[in-house]
C-alpha cells in the first residue's frame, strides 16, 4: 500500500480507523439516500431537468471557478502573508465569499417584479459592500493581532543573547 503524499509513514488505510469516524459518515449517506428517494418519488412536483441542470452546473462552477480561485488565493497567501496571519485571512475570505454567494441573487434583482417595490425593497449591493468591508476590516485587525502576538511570543521564548562588553 502506498502512503500519504504528505506523510509516507501513515498508510492509506489509516483513514478507516478509528471506528467512530464511520458514525459521521453514516448520517450523511442516509441523508443523501433520503434526498435521492424523495427526488425519485416526487413525480411531476420536481422538474428533473431543472434539478439536473442545477446539480451538474453547481459541480462545474465549483470545480472550474471556485476551487481554482480558492487554491490561487491560498498560494498567494503563502507567498505574501506571514504564517500567523494566514488562518485569519482564510477565514475572512471564506466568510466574505459565502456572503457574496448568498447575497448575489438579491444584488442582481432575481425575482423582482415590475410595479412591486416591496419585493426587493433595499439597496442590496451597497449593503453587501458594507458587510464584506466590515468582515475584511475585522480580518485585517485579526491578522495584525495574530502577527504581533506571534512576534512577541517568539521573542519571549528565544534564548537570551550573551552580553558583550564594548
Amino acid at each position: 500500500m502506498s502512503g500519504y503524499t504528505s506523510d509516507v509513514s501513515r498508510p492509506v488505510t489509516s483513514a478507516l480507523t478509528p471506528w467512530w469516524r464511520w458514525l459521521f459518515l453514516a448520517p450523511g449517506l442516509l441523508a443523501v439516500a433520503y434526498g435521492f428517494y424523495g427526488l425519485l418519488t416526487a413525480g411531476g412536483r420536481v422538474p428533473i431537468g431543472s434539478w439536473l441542470t442545477w446539480f451538474v452546473g453547481s459541480a462545474l462552477v465549483h470545480d472550474l471557478v471556485v476551487a481554482p480561485l480558492w487554491i490561487g488565493l491560498g498560494w498567494v497567501a503563502t507567498k505574501v502573508l506571514p504564517r500567523p496571519a494566514r488562518g485569519p485571512a482564510v477565514v475572512g475570505a471564506a466568510v466574505s465569499g459565502v456572503l457574496v454567494v448568498v447575497a448575489l441573487p438579491f444584488v442582481l434583482g432575481y425575482g423582482a417584479q415590475e410595479g412591486n417595490d416591496s419585493f426587493l425593497p433595499r439597496d442590496y449591493g451597497t449593503t453587501l459592500l458594507v458587510v464584506v468591508g466590515v468582515v475584511l476590516a475585522v480580518t485585517a485587525v485579526w491578522c495584525l493581532v495574530a502577527t504581533l502576538r506571534s512576534g512577541r511570543t517568539a521573542s519571549a521564548t528565544a534564548a537570551p543573547r550573551p552580553r558583550t562588553r564594548a
